[in-house]
């Protein structure tokens, strides 16, 4: 059975046990199209939450007045958020806290990843066996295959090559043959 109960003035509900929704509403003629709940910060301020029915969003306050008419209220998916840094592609990193982003760190919507610049790698690079890729003008690509006469399984592709780079003990030996 639905029971409704008009409530006005400053009431303190400690608990409330609902197996229903709890409506909330508004009754104020200026204030109608905005209702949500208010909790005090000090004697004289208050935060609170709300839906916008005007803007048909939920906004968040945390410093309104007893009313929730003044104040600043902002869009809950946008209440918290940072600056976009960088350029267009540009990879975002955490620099001391804050956004960060490099010209020297690209991604393109090609999955192509561009770094600029020197690359310093603590620990082994791995190249995953595959097929040769097709060259790309004015670049070097490099990528890894069953190891050859060259003895290393990297390879490398470039503008006219295609070929395996050769380890120190197979250089020795060719060197010896020829």
């Amino acid at each position: 059975m639905n029971t409704k109960k008009r409530i006005d003035g400053d009431y303190y509900i400690e608990t409330i046990n609902a197996t229903d929704m709890v409506h909330i509403a508004s009754n104020t003629a200026t204030y109608a199209s905005n209702a949500g709940l208010l909790t005090h910060k000090t004697a004289t301020t208050f935060a609170g939450i709300r839906y916008n029915t005007n803007d048909n969003k939920w906004e968040l306050s945390t410093s309104t007045g007893s009313t929730g008419e003044t104040g600043t209220w902002s869009e809950i998916g946008t209440a918290v958020s940072g600056t976009v840094a960088g350029a267009n592609t540009q990879v975002q990193f955490n620099n001391s806290g804050a956004f960060g982003a490099s010209a020297n760190m690209t991604f393109t919507d090609t999955s192509q990843l561009n770094l600029t610049g020197n690359v310093n790698i603590s620990t082994g690079l791995q190249l995953k066996d595959s097929a040769a890729p097709g060259a790309v003008t004015n670049t070097t690509v490099l990528h890894g295959g069953i190891a050859g006469s060259g003895g290393t399984g990297v390879y490398f592709v470039d503008d006219t090559t295609t070929d395996e780079l050769v380890s120190k003990s197979k250089a020795i030996v060719f060197g010896i043959i020829f």
